[in-house]
This record gives structure tokens, sequence and C-alpha cells, in this order.
């Protein structure tokens, strides 16, 4: 059963750093009036990307203290796992 809730936990953080990055970088597209092509020609460039990701995984800090202050310990572990994992994977690539 734990190892089910730091599964379901690490998906979680996985979706909303992705819903997170998205959003930021929809975000700085209409900022620059950018149309829908530049805007995913940029969000794909190397150097932008690891940046926006760290933004965009802010969005897990919120979801984090819910689960938390929910009593569901498991979850937010996951959830810290995932966090972990999207910082060293972009350490690493840079």
């Amino acid at each position: 059963m734990h190892k089910k809730d730091i599964i379901i936990g690490f998906i979680i953080g996985i979706i909303v750093s992705t819903i997170g990055l998205i959003l930021f970088t929809a975000f700085i597209g209409a900022k620059l009036n950018l149309n829908i092509d530049q805007i995913i020609e940029q969000g794909l460039s190397s150097k932008l990307l690891a940046k926006r990701a760290s933004i965009g995984a802010l969005l897990n800090l919120p979801v984090f203290y819910f689960f938390l202050n929910k009593r569901k310990d498991k979850i937010a572990q996951g959830i810290l796992m995932s966090l972990l994992i999207v910082a060293l994977v972009f350490i690493i690539t840079m």
C-alpha cells in the first residue's frame, strides 16, 4: 500500500510539473505576443527548457503541502521524489 502511494505521488508530481511548464511557457509566449508555432519552438530550445521546467516545478509546492496537511505522507514523499528526479535530469542534461 505504501509503495502504491509513493508511485501515485510520483505520477502526480510529474503531471503537475508538466502542467506548470506548459502554463509558464504559454504565459511567457502571450506576454511576448508570439504565435503558437513560435511558443513551441522557443519552449523546446534547450537553453530555456531547464529554466522553465524549474519554474514550472514550483507548482508542486502547494500540492506537496496539501498532501502533508491531509496526512498523506507517502504521496507527499512521491511528489518530493519526482521533484528530485526532474532536477537531476536537468542538471545532467545541461
